[in-house]
């Protein structure tokens, strides 16, 4: 059982999107993921709008960077130390507590800042990690941000699926890391999967890398499968039960609410949206973080 609790937490495409999309799910949002790219200043009015909806920004930070000597060796280098320095400035100026997840599913093949992006001699997760440390020592030795937590998020199956690239390998230590976090989608392509098939390996390795707190950074479902029992409000219904169940780790989601490569929205259906908003009113479902660390 999740003892304590899991806050709900979701991406839903705009702040201006926060208050419909807290009606249609019967619920107030603990958590608030949205994006930024890098060069972007510090988004200061739309974490502004998500503190004062009483919600915690959880902020996803890109690195898309085109250099020649590569995205995590130009951020290595010191070469965009003046852009960091502003922005995390920036972030502590705000005074009230930032999630930061910078440069998610590193453990993919889609990304810039991924280890097969940047995988010369073999060295992808190697200067991930000291990307990820350069970034650690500005904000806590340069800025000294205290505010900023950061969150160390991983796609929940690697690509390639090669010992290498495992996610265990970008890790970079508990001192440079305050939350762990999981990303993955049901895509309902060739095979219809249920949240445990996404998810239940995955927690079990991240579990055995750390202690420290874990969230789902980004989960969502396809409309249907094959099957009359592959759907959606299925899904969802067995899902919820599922980290209040069984995965007691996990202590924030983040629902990725968005008609983009599949429709991942609530509403996609009137299904859907009534076993979300059905599921969210269970026991152990928190509008608030409890301990934030």
């Amino acid at each position: 059982m999740n003892a304590g609790g899991c806050t709900s937490g979701a991406f839903v495409n705009g702040v201006e999107n926060i208050p419909a999309f807290e009606k249609t799910i019967g619920k107030k949002l603990g958590v608030i993921l949205f994006f930024t790219h890098w060069f972007n200043p510090f988004p200061t009015d739309e974490v502004k709008a998500i503190i004062n909806n009483g919600s915690l920004p959880m902020l996803t930070w890109e690195p898309w960077i085109t250099d020649k000597e590569g995205t995590l060796n130009a951020i290595i280098s010191g070469k965009h130390d003046d852009y960091m320095l502003n922005f995390l400035k920036a972030a502590k100026e705000i005074g009230q507590p930032i999630f930061l997840r910078f440069a998610h599913e590193m453990n993919g093949d889609w990304y810039p800042w991924s280890g097969v992006s940047n995988n010369d001699e073999g060295k992808g997760p190697e200067l991930y990690i000291k990307a990820w440390k350069h970034l650690h020592a500005l904000i806590y030795n340069n800025v000294k941000a205290t505010n900023i937590k950061l969150v160390w998020c991983v796609n929940h199956e690697s690509r390639p699926p090669e010992k290498w690239n495992e996610f265990k390998a970008y890790y970079p230590g508990d001192e440079y890391v305050d939350w762990l976090a999981l990303d993955g989608y049901n895509w309902g392509y060739e095979k219809w999967q249920t949240f445990d098939e996404v998810f239940l390996e995955a927690y079990k390795e991240i579990s055995a890398i750390s202690n420290k707190p874990l969230m789902i950074g980004e989960f969502s479902s396809a409309g249907s499968g094959s099957s009359e029992r592959e759907n959606k409000s299925n899904w969802i219904k067995d899902a919820f039960e599922k980290i209040i169940s069984k995965y007691e780790k996990v202590k924030i989601f983040c629902w990725f609410n968005i008609n983009k490569e599949r429709d991942w929205r609530v509403d996609s259906s009137a299904e859907s949206e009534a076993a979300m908003r059905c599921a969210l009113q269970k026991d152990g479902i928190l509008d608030k973080i409890q301990n934030y660390q």
